[in-house]
């Protein structure tokens, strides 16, 4: 058996909470295979650089009250040419912080989670004269950014057919790419809890409808609109509210004299399969993450707006595949739910797709590890076997 190399670095930024949740759910995949040494290292924090130290905290902000000025900078920097001047300009200016950072881990691979540290990656590596590979994993799933496609990367692995495509437009060679599915945690796909597991465990009703809001990680989007329509149109199911890292919102709610007994606030949680699991029907934002894990636990989505340039094509992408609705006005969707739950029994089988790769971060894991594995053979190449000469009779 070869003992392949250990440390495994995943090269992130918390702008939202999907880039940090994906690359810990493919730590896990790794982890049921194989003890690595895995860090998850926010690199445009660790670069120090004023704005981008400060990227997720920026992001929150703007996600949460001026969407606006992220769907700016998408547009002002959406082509390779002026991702890579930037990411140059970034890289010589932050160096001795970067290489400092890759000199502390030293690992044997780095795993890009986010478009914009494949080209400081690549920088780093040719700079240092270093040799781990660089495997990017994509974690949108149709409208992508550029800065994906930046050069550097050894592989480009992609959630959908979609975002494979959209890579080969860019100009990243179509063998470079691997369409593994998007890095689900298996917790998602291992041993799902039926819902009255769930709602036990979370001590809720065991028998009443039950609605799941989220607004991701960052808990963007009208949620208060949302949520008070909900307890007027639906009153008589159960509702479940995720606010994310949106404190002032979960203050606001969890403060609230008029809150129902049948509202149950929530703030981040680490338990997302239990609470998807608990509920009959889930209400998002157009969220990569929320989507696929929606999809994997069987449960019908109602997107209410793309949060984001980068989530637009993800409505499109749920609606195709009839794996859900998009509905941006709150009394409409209030409509569909009370519709659903006149089927509830069928919602397993009816919002399935056959198609749709569940186990995304058992593939990548497997193709990270095939890789180690490959870096090992080349260090310690298998000893020539004596030549031993047969002498016929």
């Amino acid at each position: 058996m070869i003992n392949i190399p250990k440390k495994i670095m995943f090269a992130i930024s918390d702008t939202g909470g999907g880039h940090r949740s994906a690359a810990a759910a493919i730590i896990a995949a790794i982890d049921s295979e194989y003890r690595a040494q895995c860090f998850i290292v926010d690199l445009l924090r660790a670069t120090g650089f004023p704005g981008l130290k400060q990227a997720p905290e920026i992001y929150d902000y703007c996600s949460i009250n001026h969407i606006w000025l992220n769907n700016l900078f998408f547009r002002k920097t959406n082509s390779l040419t002026r991702i890579n001047a930037l990411t140059r300009m970034i890289y010589f200016q932050c160096r001795q912080h970067l290489e400092q950072e890759l000199e502390t881990i030293q690992p044997d691979m780095v795993v890009a989670v986010h478009p914009l540290v494949i080209g400081l990656l690549r920088m780093i590596r040719k700079n240092s004269n270093a040799t781990w590979p660089i495997i990017t994993v994509v974690t949108d799933l149709v409208t992508l950014h550029a800065s994906w496609a930046t050069p550097g990367a050894d592989l480009y692995l992609v959630p959908t057919q979609e975002a494979f495509h959209s890579l080969v437009k860019y100009g990243v060679p179509s063998n470079r790419i691997i369409h593994t599915g998007f890095p689900i945690h298996p917790k998602f796909t291992g041993n799902q809890v039926v819902r009255s597991e769930a709602r036990a465990e979370l001590n809720i009703e065991l028998d009443r409808f039950t609605v799941l809001i989220t607004g991701g990680g960052v808990g963007a989007g009208n949620m208060r609109e949302w949520i008070n329509t909900l307890e007027q149109e639906c009153s008589d199911k159960q509702i479940l509210v995720i606010t994310g890292n949106n404190k002032q919102l979960y203050t606001e709610l969890m403060n609230s004299k008029n809150m129902s007994d049948r509202l149950h606030v929530y703030g981040f949680v680490s338990n997302m399969e239990t609470m998807m699991s608990a509920s009959d029907v889930i209400i998002s934002k157009a969220g990569p993450g929320t989507i696929m894990e929606g999809i994997t636990i069987k449960r019908p989505l109602i997107i209410t707006e793309a949060v984001g340039i980068q989530e637009t094509g993800n409505i499109g992408y749920t609606i195709q595949r009839r794996l859900g609705y998009y509905c941006p006005v709150p009394k409409a969707a209030c409509k569909i739910i009370n519709e659903i739950a006149t089927k509830a029994r069928d919602i397993d089988k009816i919002y399935h797709h056959e198609e749709i790769v569940t186990n995304g971060s058992m593939r990548i894991a497997d193709i990270i590890l095939d890789q180690l594995a490959g870096i090992q053979s080349m260090k310690n190449p298998p000893k020539e076997e004596p030549c031993t000469i047969f002498r016929g009779a």
